[in-house]
């Protein structure tokens, strides 16, 4: 970037008599000094360093509203009132802090280089430009309501965030953009209590700020590189990753919110409803083998953890346990779930009518009966079918 060749004049201290000097009631000024005053012009090496501890001293004792006011002051002294009357107007959320540093800096003796200069003018034409923006003039509904529209509130919030960020992503560049910091922006987003679906709004921009600070470290712009000759290749490589934190940090957000964000309560289904596809057999008589079997309901069977089910078509007769993680039965459709396969098992039955009686009588004794009877054991599928009779669940 082409800079003004510095000059080696004395710039007396009346040549700025209309400048007062400003006086922070901070005891930090013990150790950051006075308010800076270019009487000599540092040289190239010197420059840099001299910015950064200008804009490093600002930052520390001044915010947004000194900034606007800053460069009003300005306006005053370039002999530009209306502007400066102008400036005094906007909202303050719209400066950029460095560059009301850099305005303050130019009062104080400093000689911007010509980009410097441009791009404060710039700056300061967008500022004006933002209060004579036209506005919509909505026609007025009688007896309409005058609550806040609460989706332009939690919008608002977005917004304030994003402030905060600007004025923590100006705190870390005038802190030297170092590579150690203790800065959390998810923490200025918390505090706003942003909804998920506005952080959109917020890493929009900030992806923004990523593209341009790489295309400064690409340098096919020189624009660009002019715009951002006073801070070295490690402080913006530092830049970045502080904005992908930035980036990063924002994510997070929305996952914490979403799964802070309570679980919605499913209405619960009616037991009758759940079992009303199963098959089964409601009753069974066989004269010849003198086999009278009466299905119990198959609600019983939805939260029990053990059951008794016989096939009349197989002579087979199901056991079915539970297992250690559901705990209970339930079911889906025409099938059984939540059984044990390594504990439930399926035998054939040789003479059903004397084996189903022994199984119909206590927990312990039908379980032992059904352990010795000598038949291969297989492992159930669940699947119910028209001819099961339930004959216990409990």
């Amino acid at each position: 970037m082409a800079t003004r060749k510095p000059s080696s004049k004395i710039i007396k201290a009346s040549d700025y008599s209309q400048v007062k000097t400003l006086n922070p009631r901070d005891p930090d000024t013990e150790y950051l000094g006075p308010e800076p005053m270019f009487a000599v012009q540092p040289d190239e090496d010197r420059r840099r360093v001299a910015l950064m501890r200008s804009f490093t001293w600002y930052g520390r004792f001044y915010g947004k509203k000194d900034a606007k006011e800053f460069l009003a002051q300005y306006l005053d002294l370039r002999e530009r009132p209306q502007e400066a009357k102008i400036m005094r107007k906007i909202d303050e959320k719209e400066c950029i802090n460095t560059l009301a540093w850099l305005a303050r800096m130019e009062l104080r003796g400093l000689e911007l280089s010509e980009t410097e200069s441009d791009t404060l003018q710039n700056e300061i034409k967008r500022l004006l430009e933002t209060i004579n923006k036209p506005q919509v003039v909505e026609a007025i509904v009688p007896d309409a309501p005058t609550r806040p529209n609460i989706q332009e509130i939690l919008k608002d919030k977005a917004r304030e965030a994003a402030g905060e960020l600007e004025g923590l992503f100006d705190e870390y560049i005038t802190s030297g953009a170092g590579s150690k910091h203790t800065l959390r922006p998810i923490d200025e987003v918390a505090k706003k209590n942003v909804m998920p679906q506005h952080i959109s709004l917020l890493t929009d921009v900030w992806k923004k700020k990523l593209n341009e600070i790489e295309e400064v470290l690409k340098g096919t712009d020189a624009q660009l590189v002019q715009g951002y000759q006073h801070l070295t290749k490690t402080q913006l490589k530092n830049i970045v990753k502080f904005i992908e934190l930035v980036i990063s940090d924002l994510n997070s957000y929305i996952s914490v919110k979403k799964a802070a964000k309570a679980p919605r309560a499913r209405k619960a289904v009616p037991v009758e409803k759940i079992v009303a596809k199963l098959k089964y057999l409601k009753t069974f008589k066989d004269t010849a083998s003198k086999l009278d079997l009466m299905s119990i309901s198959p609600i019983k069977l939805h939260g029990a953890s053990e059951a008794w089910v016989y096939d009349t078509a197989k002579r087979k007769l199901h056991h079915y346990v539970a297992d250690d993680y559901s705990k209970t039965f339930t079911v889906k459709g025409s099938t059984l779930l939540g059984f044990d396969t390594a504990q439930s098992e399926v035998k054939t039955l040789r003479k059903p009518a004397e084996q189903i009686k022994e199984v119909m009588g206590s927990k312990p004794a039908a379980r032992k009966y059904f352990k010795d009877i000598k038949a291969v054991s297989t492992t159930p599928n669940g699947r119910f079918n028209d001819a099961m009779i339930i004959l216990k669940a409990f």
